[in-house]
């Protein structure tokens, strides 16, 4: 029980100790609070080398400017991993990442210690530089021919994972996902989970934004560049708050628990210009209220 308490603030509870002058419980909450906070600190510190080395390691020059975009998404996404499975070994966890990409979060858990597996369309998965990455980490990387709207994945009955990860991909999906999400969960093994990240819906930057696209009649939802100048798969064709996504499940009829965080990974300030300037100022006041951050972190456990 007391390692439960870990997660509340310890404030509380050390004044509840004094109160009751059991100061026993009180020596040994801090205890473990002290180990939990050492541990997490070298567990950050490892992550930080593994991001560092993998670093050194790209070449492409398009490719690094992404890996330096979502590097703190990676690091949040390994450190929330590695929460998850303790107290386990990450050398028994079998990780599935759909939508892998270029691999960049799938090498850093790779190097981490878990066995780690990637899937996505033939144009990432089939890619010269997917290939050398995966040979590189060991990771097992295999195409997509049937897309995520068919639930059909290229792994046969026998291949089960602990933890399937699906980052920023839920907001690019523009079907009904009943059958992917059929298929994903039969590749679970028993107590596995799903890990999701996306944008969230309300964060106060994205609504405020939005709102004065409304003011200025300029449009609502996706803008116009986006919408014709990206390709179809790298749209955001809709983004959902935590509570949607509470419900997201319910609908589907999953038998799971959702678990949401708020954060951001971002850059607090994007640019000097005038929209920017006002979205910063927007992330800076939802560093004190955590729902209005804009980036959703989900647990999906069976």
């Amino acid at each position: 029980c007391w390692r439960r308490a870990i997660g509340c603030s310890p404030i509380p509870i050390g004044r509840l100790c004094r109160k009751n002058k059991d100061f026993e419980l009180g020596a040994e909450f801090s205890r473990l609070l002290t180990g939990d906070i050492r541990r997490m600190d070298l567990e950050m510190n490892r992550i930080e080398r593994v991001l560092s080395e993998i670093e050194s390691r790209i070449g492409q020059e398009e490719d690094l400017a992404y890996w330096s975009y979502h590097r703190k998404r990676y690091a949040r996404s390994a450190n929330s991993i590695l929460r998850a499975i303790r107290p386990m070994n990450p050398e028994g966890i079998r990780i599935l990442d759909i939508g892998s990409h270029y691999l960049h979060l799938s090498s850093v858990l790779s190097e981490l210690g878990f066995s780690v597996f990637g899937t996505d369309v033939e144009e990432f998965a089939e890619s010269e530089l997917s290939r050398k990455r995966a040979e590189a980490a060991g990771i097992g990387i295999k195409s997509m021919r049937d897309g995520l709207e068919t639930g059909l994945f290229p792994y046969d009955d026998q291949e089960r994972f602990d933890l399937i990860l699906l980052t920023e991909t839920l907001e690019h999906l523009a079907f009904r996902p009943d059958r992917m999400w059929s298929g994903i969960f039969s590749l679970l093994r028993p107590k596995g989970q799903v890990y999701l990240t996306t944008p969230n819906a309300l964060s106060l930057r994205r609504i405020t934004l939005q709102i004065l696209r409304l003011l200025s009649l300029r449009g609502y939802g996706p803008n116009l560049e986006s919408l014709l100048r990206k390709p179809g798969n790298a749209q955001h064709w809709k983004e959902y708050s935590a509570y949607e996504l509470g419900r997201y499940f319910k609908i589907l009829g999953l038998p799971v628990s959702v678990e949401v965080s708020h954060y951001r990974y971002k850059p607090m300030f994007r640019s000097a210009s005038v929209s920017d300037c006002f979205g910063g100022l927007c992330n800076l006041l939802a560093e004190f209220v955590p729902p209005l951050r804009e980036e959703l972190e989900v647990f999906v456990r069976t």
